[in-house]
Formats: C-alpha cells, structure tokens, sequence
C-alpha cells in the first residue's frame, strides 16, 4: 500500500504491506509522531490526518483496503497521511557548574621533525613517537607519509592524552590553519535533548542547542521504549538509528551555528570529542546493547561503566575517528546523568557537616542524599505526569503549553510557555494554550486547592455553593467523570477545551507520592531529619520551571527543605561539560559511580506506607 506522509516540511512516499499497523510505518519512517503510552491507545495523542477521513490514532489504524475505501481511493492511488505541526520545544541548557582546570582529553599540537637522510634512516612512524611521545594508529600510518612531507616535517595533529588507556594516542593529522579541535557534551533525556559546542583549545562555548528525543514515538517513558527494543533485534536497532541521526542533527546544528558567529566554515568533520550524558536505559538504547533486563527484578543493566570510543563503533553518523565517551551509571535506574549532576553540583566535595540532597524529577524520580557519611540515591517510578503524558491535555514544556496558573479576583488566570505573563503577550503577540506541562499541572493542582475546587484528598469538589460564579462555572462532566475547565475552547489553540479530569488529578497524586515517599525514606535511611538538610538542587528543565512554592503546596516536597531549595538546571548537561573540558573529571565520575550507594525502595515496606500517606494533598499551605 502506497503512503504519502507530509509534515514537518517533508513529504515522502513509502510502501507499506497491507495490514500494517500506521504507527509502526510511521515510526521506521523515522517521522516525528508522538506516542507516550507506546501504542497502546491510552493517551490519545498520536493522532494524524488522514485525506478523506480526518483525525485518526495511528496506533489503532490499519493500512487495509478498507481504509483505503473509507478515504475514497482506488486501489491504485496512495494514501495521504498529514502529520501534526512539531511542537517547538522549551528546554533548560544552563545550569551550575563549579570552577574547573581546562584539560581536555583531547588537544592540538604541531611538532618541528628532523627530516631522514642517509645518516638516520628511522622510519616515519618512529620519527614521530620519538619526537611526540604519541603513538600512532594503525589507520593513521597510511596518512602519515603525506602528513610529514606536505608540511616539510612540521605536521599539525589533534591527539588524545589517553585513549581507551593507551597513554598518548595521535586522533587525526589536520591543517596548520584549521579550526581548534572542537567537542560536543550531550545530555539525552527521555524527553528531550541538549547538546554544547565547545572550543577545545579555549575552553569557550560557541553554541548550543536542543531538540526532542524522537524515540518518544515509541513511548514517553523507558519501560515502554524497552518493550519496544525487545521485540527483535530490528526493532532494537530502528530505536538506535533514532537516537543517533537526533545527535548528528544536533551537530550539525551546532556547527552551522558555530560557523555563523566565527565567520569560517565549520563542520561535524571538526568535531573530535563527544561525550554522553543520559539515564543507564537511554545509554543502552544508543549503543544498542539489550535493555529487557533493566525492565524487571532485579533491574540489572548490562553494563554502568564509562566507555571511550571512536564514532563508527559507537555507530554514529558523524566523524568516524572522533572519540565518544559515555559516563558511568550508578544502577539501571540511577544513570549517568545522575553522576554527572553530582558532579556539577559538587555533591562529593561538600563542605564539612553540611547534607545536601539532588532531585531528578521526571518519568523516574532520581533522588540523591550527600552527607558526611557518603552518597547514597534512589529511583522511584513516578510515572509520567511530570512530563505530560497520560494527562488529557497534558504536553511537555512547548510554546504554548500552560506552564503556571494563579487565581486573581476570583477566577484562573495561567501563563505559557513562550509568553511574558499570564494570558499575556509577548512582542506583542498572544499566545494561545495548546495544552499543560508538568510545572503547570502543579500549579494548577495547588492552585486548585487554595480556591476549594479541589479538597485535600485530591477529589474535585461536588458542593461548590460557596465558590465565586466564575469558578463555580469551571465545574464540568468530561466523560462521566468530574473535571474542571482551565481553557475554553473559543480561545485555546487547538479549539478544544483544556480541561483538568478527576483521572488528571489521580495522575498527579500518584506521582508527587512517588517522589515524597522517596525523599523521605531516603533521609530516613541516611539517619537524618528532612530540616537537616542543607541544599536541595532541583535538576532538569522540570525543576527549572517548576515554582517550589507549588511543590511545597502539593506535598510535592516536605516543607522543611523550604528555604534551602534551588533550581539547578540542566546538571546532566553541565557533568558532560566538565568531562569534555577537564578530562580528570571522568575519572572523578567514575569513582563517584563507584561510591553511590544505592537504595532500592521497592524491597522497603516502608516505602509503601509513606507513599499511602503521601498521596494526600496537605490541609494548608503552612
């Protein structure tokens, strides 16, 4: 069966065998198509157009004959398929990062030779060693003759101060006059990406930037992208390719952007370093090792180490010889984007007798505790609330998406991603919601609560005679189930209501104990009280949007780290910088990776009871 997909300015045509499912075509097509509940048909939100049908799942769509009949077409003639407007993403690239020696692993250098004669006769690969204490390998000896003689013995090279434990390694022979060698940190998120170009010979960031990671057409959270790798080999890979061509997009993008400000020509070629930041099942899905064991008891991955090597093992598309290191995991749910957070926020250097806690707060929850007793981190499944998904209306942080609401004279006002204030505009232009992220799922529920459309059990209320007109009027059925209208549907972007369902709140419920019954097991298990704590950092784009005095409000976190809490960025991204610019900081990640220990919640009847407990919303905001 003939397709045409057109979207994301693109249009395509493929073959399709009858019976097809749409979003299985769609998916190893590569095309953007969002699907947090991996195909299962829960969450709704990989709907397509389809020419003479309309909106449809592609999750339940069969490419049949009758489908084509229902579109009106000969069996000759194609299908056309018109994906949705991407969403243009919001996401955190700044964060903490402490000071640190400029020492990249990989640098520059040029070298002035003693040319052979008859009187030394050592040949061309001693020649160098000797002078340069470098080896040189194999794939580089057919380069080197050309590389001493067209430059009369005076060759520029990039070269590794220790690759793969090799003491001193030539990477490539370049030009005199070429670009410094230039590395990328990447940070893979289960939602989204960010990736940091850096001048390796200054230490200067020269760009940035950030995209959604398109396995989210396998599923919003890890276990459903696991499913989904582990159903063949095939499948396993086709989630592999995903990742790899986001990350040469983002260099590419990333040296467009770099050429523009320098005025030179620049391109992925000049990129010799990369290193990976990422949860331990992201790290699996790019180097296409099997994950199915990290999906059940006892969560075991195949690997946590560091791993350094070149591009084309790695399987990327990019510069075959550039040098990719992966950090170290901690477990198969504490990943090294964790340890790199640890290392942004100095967690294993802190001052004597302060505790400091680390809060990773998205699909999993990864908490860490520093005390002068060690670390020690946990996992909770929070579920994917926090990111948008399997909330009706819910969406990650777009243009467009409700990322705060309040209640002002009586009635809801709410601002969005990509706007100044609420309702408001920015240059001058409204912006209408499209749906609402994890910070504005937050503070609506707080919101909510303080206005008395929601009670302390999460319940919306059904005895609304003492509220406002204007919020009373907010009180509607969706589906025989009680919900509230945030947005109506004459001035929402898509023209259909926002609306927040009693599941909605559930949702939130479920998640926000998730993480509270983590927290507070986790101080418990260092022998602490939660007003013992220092610092808390915040991590993630989440944490950067989210306002604490929400979490506060929803029991999100305890009220005793009031005052102590700090939105720290994106740390995973920050980790990966220090490693690319200071190469002994990998070898700090390892060791921190080595000295976590890790709490495994589950295995604790306690964790059960506080959850339960947890799942109250408080009485007041005292």
């Amino acid at each position: 069966m003939r397709l045409i997909i057109i979207g994301h300015q693109n249009r395509r045509e493929v073959i399709a065998s009858p019976g097809s499912n749409l979003l299985t075509v769609l998916q190893e097509t590569g095309s953007q198509i969002h699907a947090p509940c991996g195909g299962r048909g829960t969450c709704r939100k990989c709907q397509v157009e389809i020419a003479g049908i309309g909106q449809v799942l592609a999750c339940r769509t069969t490419l049949d004959e009758q489908l084509a009949g229902r579109a009106g077409l000969r069996a000759d003639e194609p299908l056309t398929v018109l994906l949705p407007e991407p969403a243009q993403a919001q996401i955190s690239t700044d964060g903490l990062i402490p000071d640190f020696n400029l020492s990249p692993l990989m640098n520059r250098g040029t070298i002035r030779l003693t040319e052979p004669s008859l009187n030394d006769q050592r040949s061309d690969e001693e020649r160098f060693t000797e002078a340069t204490g470098l080896n040189v390998p194999f794939r580089l000896l057919e380069q080197l003759p050309a590389a001493l003689r067209d430059s009369a013995f005076q060759p520029a090279f990039v070269f590794c101060s220790a690759c793969a434990g090799a003491e001193g390694s030539a990477v490539r022979f370049i030009r005199p006059d070429g670009p410094a060698p230039l590395g990328v940190a990447v940070d893979i998120g289960t939602t989204t990406l960010a990736a940091y170009l850096y001048d390796l010979d200054s230490g200067k960031r020269l760009a940035s930037a950030a995209g959604l990671n398109p396995q989210r057409a396998y599923g919003a959270d890890v276990i459903s992208r696991i499913d989904q790798s582990s159903v063949s080999p095939e499948a396993r890979h086709a989630l592999r390719a995903s990742i790899a061509g986001a990350i040469a997009g983002l260099a590419d993008r990333l040296a467009v952007k770099a050429g523009h400000k320098l005025g030179m020509n620049i391109s992925t070629d000049d990129i010799v370093h990369y290193v990976f930041a990422g949860n331990t099942t992201m790290l699996h899905l790019l180097t296409g090792l099997p994950a199915a064991a990290i999906a059940r008891a006892p969560f075991i991955p195949v690997s946590r180490r560091a791993m350094t090597l070149p591009a084309a093992e790695l399987g990327l598309p990019l510069a075959a010889d550039a040098v990719c290191q992966l950090l170290p995991s901690i477990s198969g749910y504490v990943g090294a984007d964790i340890t790199a957070g640890i290392l942004a926020c100095g967690l294993h250097h802190l001052p004597p007798g302060q505790n400091a806690l680390l809060l990773d707060i998205g699909t999993n929850g990864e908490i860490v505790l520093a005390s002068p007793n060690g670390l020690i981190a946990c996992s909770t499944a929070a579920g994917p609330a926090f990111e948008g998904a399997n909330i009706l209306c819910g969406m990650g942080g777009v243009q467009g998406a409700i990322d705060s609401m309040a209640c002002r004279e009586g009635d809801l006002v709410y601002t969005t991603v990509g706007e100044s204030n609420g309702n408001g505009k920015d240059n001058g232009q409204s912006i209408r919601p499209l749906g609402i992220c994890g910070s504005g799922l937050v503070a609506a529920v707080a919101v909510l609560l303080d206005c008395g459309l929601i009670d302390e059990t999460g319940r919306i209320t059904d005895e609304p005679a003492n509220l406002p007109a204007s919020l009373r009027q907010r009180l509607i059925q969706y589906q025989e189930q009680a919900a509230i209208l945030l947005v109506p549907r004459e001035i929402s972007a898509t023209g259909h209501p926002i609306i927040l369902t009693q599941k909605d709140i559930r949702e939130l419920q479920n998640a926000k104990a998730a993480i509270a019954a983590g927290i507070s097991l986790l101080i418990q298990q260092a022998g602490l009280r939660p007003d013992q704590i220092d610092r808390t950092y915040i991590a993630g784009g989440f944490g950067n949007y989210l306002d604490a005095a929400h979490a506060f409000r929803i029991g999100l976190l305890p009220r005793e780290l009031r005052g102590s809490t700090r939105a720290a960025g994106n740390t995973a991204g920050m980790g990966a910088i220090l490693c690319l610019l200071d190469h002994t900081a990998l070898a700090e990640a390892e060791s921190i990776a080595r000295s976590v220990g890790y709490f495994e919640l589950s295995g604790d009847k306690r964790f059960t009871d506080l959850y339960i407990e947890a799942m109250m919303f408080p009485e007041t905001d005292d």
